[in-house]
């Protein structure tokens, strides 16, 4: 995962113009001892517990945030780290949690009176919105962005396995059968940080020899002795009692992201990846797993891995940009910018 993504760092204009379109939505947000999310609500992982609980572990504040109204329920993991110059920092990510049938409207109208509450608390804000009826909810405001909105591959496991299955792109599938008919078992269970260190340092190495960036393993383990047992799975391919490939998948409630992924020479030559995610489907789904996030897509940096990712049947799904707000950001305030094409 990208830790730039995850922690919502981006850019928004100082000025907050919020005028409520609903009565309801002028009630404060209040703050709570623990994050209480609507019933129903699928969490991203920036907005689950397990999340807050990981990042408090590593040194950073967290604080939770409900709204009851007449016209929706929303709740707020807010992450709050100090930083030179810039001081206090509220960071919002992927958030408000939102009660299913509340509004657009209303939404929007919750995230901004949340924006202004926080600002009045704290020197800074930052914010990346996830998508308000597939539009970016403060692309208008004439905020200051300074980061563009990137695209994530995320995939419904709603549907009927053979409805999934229909739903592979047909390169896709073509090396899933041929992985299937390789001699490969996949076995899963909860992460272990004793038994699986390995997996965490072949990733490390992988990542530093492809160039790509990463959380750091101290998050992976923090996540796991906040909810191992229940808030990870890691998917081992093996051959002749040999792992091959392995993946590594973070649980949040009804939703669930996939995290670290590695496949030594054999399993390359075997497909081994494509089997694992599709194992991972279908067990994540028996779990109750309805969302499934695959991560960024870039199709620039890493096109390979964007191809796999989409022909998994993932639908892109662009965030808005990330946005500050703080003492003086007006001034550098820019034009609002496009969304980068997946």
């Amino acid at each position: 995962m990208d830790g730039a993504i995850l922690l919502g760092h981006g850019v928004i204009n100082a000025a907050l113009d919020f005028r409520p379109v609903n009565a309801a939505m002028e009630d404060l947000w209040t703050e709570t001892a623990t994050l209480m999310a609507p019933e129903a609500a699928v969490a991203p992982m920036q907005q689950h517990a397990s999340y807050g609980a990981a990042c408090a572990a590593l040194g950073t504040g967290v604080l939770w945030y409900r709204l009851d109204g007449a016209g929706g329920q929303g709740a707020a993991q807010v992450l709050i780290r100090r930083w030179p110059l810039l001081g206090a920092t509220a960071l919002l990510s992927r958030g408000p949690l939102w009660a299913p049938d509340t509004p657009a409207e209303l939404r929007r109208a919750g995230l901004l009176r949340l924006l202004v509450q926080l600002r009045r608390q704290f020197r800074c804000v930052l914010v990346t919105p996830d998508p308000i009826e597939a539009a970016d909810p403060l692309a208008d405001s004439g905020w200051l962005a300074t980061m563009t909105p990137c695209s994530l591959a995320r995939l419904d496991l709603t549907p009927d396995p053979l409805a999934l299955r229909a739903g592979l792109r047909g390169k896709w599938r073509n090396r899933l059968v041929r992985a299937e008919a390789a001699g490969l078992s996949v076995r899963d269970r909860p992460f272990s940080p004793a038994r699986d260190d390995w997996l965490l340092a072949a990733e490390a190495a992988q990542a530093k020899a492809r160039g790509y960036r990463r959380l750091p393993a101290d998050f992976t383990l923090a996540w796991s002795r906040a909810d191992g047992q229940h808030g990870t799975r890691i998917f081992t391919a093996e051959r002749a009692g040999r792992i091959v490939a392995a993946m590594l998948f973070l649980l949040h409630g009804a939703g669930a992201s996939y995290h670290i992924g590695w496949s030594g020479p054999a399993g390359r030559a075997l497909g081994a990846h494509a089997l694992l995610m599709w194992q991972a489907m279908l067990r994540l789904r028996e779990g109750g797993v309805q969302m499934l996030d695959l991560d960024l897509i870039d199709t620039e940096a890493a096109p390979g891995l964007a191809r796999f990712k989409l022909g998994t049947g993932a639908q892109p799904l662009v965030l808005g940009a990330t946005r500050l707000s703080a003492p003086g950001s007006r001034i550098f305030a820019a034009r609002p910018m496009r969304p980068k094409a997946a």
